[in-house]
């Protein structure tokens, strides 16, 4: 394996409430990537 270097600046937010709350941070072009399991993500509207 090759040597390399990964930062990464993630924000991860825990707790109720904070699908609201990351909506708010996330600027309108930003690439965002949801990792699910179960379709519960797009039963309660949060994939929407």
């Amino acid at each position: 394996m090759l040597n390399f270097t990964f930062k990464n600046q993630t924000e991860i937010l825990f707790g109720k409430g904070q699908i609201k709350e990351a909506k708010s941070r996330l600027p309108q072009d930003a690439r965002v990537l949801l990792l699910y399991g179960g379709g519960s993500i797009k039963r309660n509207g949060v994939y929407d």
